[in-house]
């Protein structure tokens, strides 16, 4: 009778032990997949912000007038001979 109790007790040790290491397993997958997910998604929000830039730039290649804003704009550059008047509020 020992000798059966001894053997479930095993038994049951090692099916425990196989059933802790699939959950881990699994859990490790599923975190596999919540990353690979987040990097799809990153991936997708880049390649939408390189075809804005692509247009921005093409734009930028094409149109003097666009071209001329952006400068003025962003780089806060004036034409020769254009002055500046900055207002106190």
């Amino acid at each position: 009778m020992e000798k059966l109790a001894f053997r479930v007790i095993i038994v049951l040790a090692a099916v425990s032990f196989v059933v802790y290491l699939f959950a881990r397993e699994v859990s490790h997958v599923y975190a596999l997949h919540q990353e690979n997910e987040r990097v799809k998604m990153q991936g997708e929000e880049l390649e939408q912000a390189n075809a804005e830039l692509s247009k921005k730039i093409d734009l930028i290649k094409t149109d003097k007038a666009y071209m001329e804003k952006i400068i003025r704009d962003e780089l806060g550059m004036i034409k020769t001979g254009e002055k500046i008047y900055r207002f106190k509020e």
